[in-house]
């Protein structure tokens, strides 16, 4: 068994930093895209993980930095309003999702997910297929 010495390997630039990123993106969008298209061809309500369409949105929207207010978050997840809230102030109990108000409107609210959701998220995608 041939073991490479951590002398051997190239440094960790922001590069490769960059180009993880993008690939965890990818991987991201792509599987959020089959599942909608697997959503489909299929009757409404055969599958069901809204919490990770949601979070997979809210990944690839965060790193487009595209805020995700709420009303878009229900809709990434295919869930009404009230499952939406139910949804999100679990995520937020455990520690993946902070919600706060748009910077411009009194109304709108942001979500926007947590470090250790984002690391979490990437440390999935990148071992991903």
């Amino acid at each position: 068994m041939h073991q490479t010495s951590s002398l051997n390997r190239r440094p960790a630039t922001i590069a490769d930093h960059g180009n993880e990123c993008a690939t965890a993106r990818a991987r991201a969008e792509r599987l959020y895209a089959e599942r909608r298209r697997r959503d489909s061809l299929f009757p409404d309500g055969l599958f069901g993980e809204p919490a990770w369409d949601l979070l997979l949105a809210m990944f690839v929207a965060r790193d487009r930095n595209q805020p995700m207010i709420l009303c878009k978050a229900y809709r990434a997840a295919g869930v009404t309003d009230t499952t939406g809230r139910r949804l999100l102030d679990r995520m937020e109990a455990d520690g993946l999702i902070t919600r706060r108000r748009a910077p411009r409107s009194r109304k709108m609210r942001i979500v926007e997910l947590t470090d250790l959701a984002i690391e979490r998220l990437n440390d999935y995608l990148a071992k991903s297929l």
